[in-house]
């Protein structure tokens, strides 16, 4: 008497979906396996992916998922079924942080799910500048003193323009003009009520980082 052995409908059940996966007729690749961005411009960048179907079946892309929230992708209606050879181009954007970041994208197909490292450079930190002066008010001068004015020059130019202003009773004043890498010579006016200036008091170069 023969013996009959049945397979387990659940065991088929489970069996089947992964065979479906695992055969050669369908898979997709990507154009790039790692996407680099520069974030020290401070500035959203964007590069572009393309997602092709290599197989000999049609795929379904099902699902795009990122690590990390710094990256993100261009709106595309998933689920999106391709045929042998066709392609969907995503455009991938990275914001830029203060700290160097890294993640990966995530590409669920029903057949292989191929990912993508992503990284990103830090934004440079901006340095600002700025140059504090002051002055001793002169002892005693012909007419009364109604302001002073500021000079500046870059260094080793004789033109000179005013960058500012104080009143009477103020002998210091602070400049955020400046430029990095640049010097700059400064002199200080006296000014009467009528708008006269007086001679230039002796001149100070500041050289700034």
């Amino acid at each position: 008497m023969k013996k009959q052995f049945v397979l387990p409908l659940a065991a088929m059940l489970v069996a089947g979906p992964a065979w479906a996966r695992q055969n050669g007729n369908a898979s997709v690749s990507v154009s790039t396996s790692a996407l680099s961005f520069n974030g020290s411009t401070g500035t959203v960048s964007s590069q572009p992916l393309t997602i092709t179907s290599t197989g000999q079946k049609a795929v379904t892309i099902q699902k795009l998922s990122f690590s990390n929230s710094t990256f993100s992708g261009s709106t595309v209606a998933l689920p999106v079924t391709l045929s042998k050879g066709q392609s969907i181009k995503v455009t991938i954007t990275a914001q830029p942080k203060s700290s160097a970041q890294t993640g990966s994208l995530a590409i669920t197909t029903t057949a292989n799910d191929p990912s993508v490292s992503l990284t990103e450079t830090a934004t440079v930190a901006s340095t600002t500048h700025q140059v504090n002066l002051s002055w001793k008010a002169p002892s005693t001068t012909p007419v009364a003193i109604d302001s002073y004015q500021v000079d500046r020059a870059v260094s080793g130019s004789s033109q000179y323009s005013a960058v500012g202003t104080t009143t009477a009773s103020s002998t210091v004043f602070t400049d955020t003009s400046v430029q990095s890498g640049k010097s700059y010579v400064y002199q200080v006016r006296s000014v009467d009520q009528s708008g006269n200036t007086s001679n230039p008091s002796n001149s100070v170069t500041l050289a700034i980082p």
